[in-house]
């Protein structure tokens, strides 16, 4: 194989690497939001848990006070609904972003098979073209030996 060949698909082959860990990086990253959110859904859970022990504690404390109690809990319970609206569009615009992301890392990966398919068939046209000549050089030569 040609010296500048190899060393020119070599080449390329290590920008394929590199774009490689780049993307390795992104979703490392992806990743660690994950966890971020991951953990913001827990710290979510734990202060649920603590309303409902304040209700519990409430609800023992103020059996006389049913209807200051019911205002509180139906204000709470709007506040936690409002919450949980907010968490709904959160996890919703992060799949949003999930999607187009892969999309786009999808196309990205399509063109690079395509452009190494593209160097791989020219490669292989320029390595055909040279064995076709060596074997009319060895043709030739045949032909003359014979002569």
């Amino acid at each position: 194989m040609d010296q500048e060949l190899v060393q020119y698909l070599d080449g390329r082959f290590q920008t394929l690497g590199g774009r490689f860990d780049r993307i390795d990086q992104r979703f490392e990253q992806i990743d660690q939001r994950f966890e971020r959110i991951d953990q913001r859904f827990e710290q979510i859970d734990q202060r649920f848990e603590q309303i409902d022990q304040r209700f519990e504690r409430i609800d023992q404390r103020l059996d006389a006070h049913d209807d200051r109690f019911d205002e509180v809990k139906r204000y709470t319970g709007i506040l936690v609904e409002g919450l949980r609206y907010e968490v709904q569009l959160v996890a919703e615009n992060l799949s949003m972003h999930i999607q187009v992301q892969h999309v786009q890392e999808r196309e990205y990966f399509d063109r690079k098979f395509e452009d190494t398919h593209v160097l791989i068939r020219s490669s292989y046209a320029h390595l055909q073209q040279q064995h076709n000549h060596l074997q009319q050089r060895v043709e030739n030569l045949e032909r003359k030996q014979e002569n």
